[in-house]
């Protein structure tokens, strides 16, 4: 990923998300809400990795997650417990794995409580 939050991907998977919410509250088919968790958890997975990976090289330009993981910790925490109170065996074990994905994303927003740094 090379120091860069990918935010399109990141933009589309909550939209993929919220459509699944609504779809989910409105009864709609329950493939139909699986396929795009499904979509969600494969693209927030990869970005989670990629950020991880990207925190763990030697040299990091925090300013480019700073405003990211400010907004995450606003988010995060709602997308959690929207997750968390889903009731589907269908969908369990998605709903299982997103929340595992929010909770880590989470744990990392929370280290980034300062302000932005400066390059040093």
């Amino acid at each position: 990923m090379y120091g860069e939050i990918d935010l399109e991907s990141y933009t589309i998977s909550i939209i993929r998300l919220n459509t699944a919410f609504g779809k989910l509250e409105n009864s709609d088919s329950i493939k139909e809400v699986k396929s795009l968790l499904e979509e969600s958890l494969d693209d927030l997975e990869k970005q989670y990795m990629e950020i991880v990976d990207d925190l763990n090289n030697d040299e990091v330009n925090i300013n480019e997650y700073y405003l990211f993981f400010q907004n995450g910790r606003q988010t995060f925490p709602q997308y959690i417990e929207v997750l968390g109170s889903i009731e589907n065996v269908e969908i369990q074990e998605v709903v299982n794995s997103l929340l595992n994905v929010f909770t880590n994303l989470n744990k990392i927003a929370d280290g980034f409580s300062g302000g932005p740094l400066n390059d040093i």
